[in-house]
């Protein structure tokens, strides 16, 4: 079965403080034009996901750890112009439009537009948004010729 035809994935999934597992998940799908799917080839493990693994966070579970992430492109939505399938892409942790005053004066990590109330977006982190995370065998990339 080709990866573009599996609908599940595994991935490390926070249960509670100090318990983890890897369960298959549902394989992330292009939401948007902007989109992009990556085959996760390497995710590191931050000290910020040993804040959420000790219970020093919000986190609930459920939640897919990984913010720091490179991979190879797999799929790509029909907005997507700067890149192609079998492209090789390191991702920045944060998620970011490219189009929010922030990010045009270079604040990045402070983006308006990809977390609804807050400053800023990250992949599988607490309160940064609906971006799962990387430490997984695929990872949706929003604002994908941005990120």
């Amino acid at each position: 079965m080709s990866s573009a035809t599996t609908t599940t994935m595994k991935a490390v999934h926070y249960e509670k403080p100090f318990e983890v597992s890897v369960r298959e998940v549902p394989r992330p799908t292009i939401e948007h034009p902007d989109d992009a799917i990556i085959k996760v080839t390497t995710a590191a493990i931050c000290g910020s996901d040993l804040h959420m693994y000790q219970g020093r966070t919000a986190a609930q579970g459920g939640l897919i750890f990984g913010h720091e992430n490179m991979g190879i492109i797999e799929e790509l939505g029909d907005g997507v112009t700067l890149l192609k399938k079998g492209d090789r892409v390191v991702l920045p942790f944060n998620v970011a439009d490219g189009r929010c005053r922030n990010c045009e004066q270079g604040k990045t990590a402070f983006c308006t537009g990809v977390n609804p109330g807050f400053a800023g977006g990250a992949y599988g982190y607490v309160a940064m948004g609906p971006y799962k995370g990387g430490q997984a065998q695929y990872l949706r990339v929003p604002y994908a010729d941005f990120n």
